[in-house]
């Protein structure tokens, strides 16, 4: 893989490393660092709003014990909400790969 001196020498420059390879592994670590931030904030966003982690709320909506479970509402935080937590054990794994 080629990449363009300007941008070696930005990655450099950035992240002070001398070495392209382990520039390119720190702005990666930054970078999913900074997402699963992203991601934890947003879910901490429906822990508030529902008083609960995720597996309790699936729980309880498996159970139907959420009122008003089957609302547009209830739904898409549901599935928004599954979905955060998908992406955070993704990045959470990937992130694990590049320590």
């Amino acid at each position: 893989m080629s990449i363009a001196t300007s941008i070696t020498k930005i990655l450099m420059d950035i992240t002070g490393e001398p070495k392209l390879e382990p520039a390119i592994m720190e702005i990666l670590k930054d970078a999913v660092e900074h997402r699963i931030e992203k991601i934890e904030g947003e879910i901490r966003i429906y822990e508030k709003k529902y008083g609960m982690s995720f597996e309790e709320f699936r729980e309880k909506f498996e159970k139907d014990e959420i009122e008003n479970s089957y609302s547009y509402e209830i739904e898409m935080d549901y599935f928004e909400w599954e979905g955060l937590v998908a992406r955070l054990r993704k990045y959470t794994d990937i992130l694990k790969q590049l320590k």
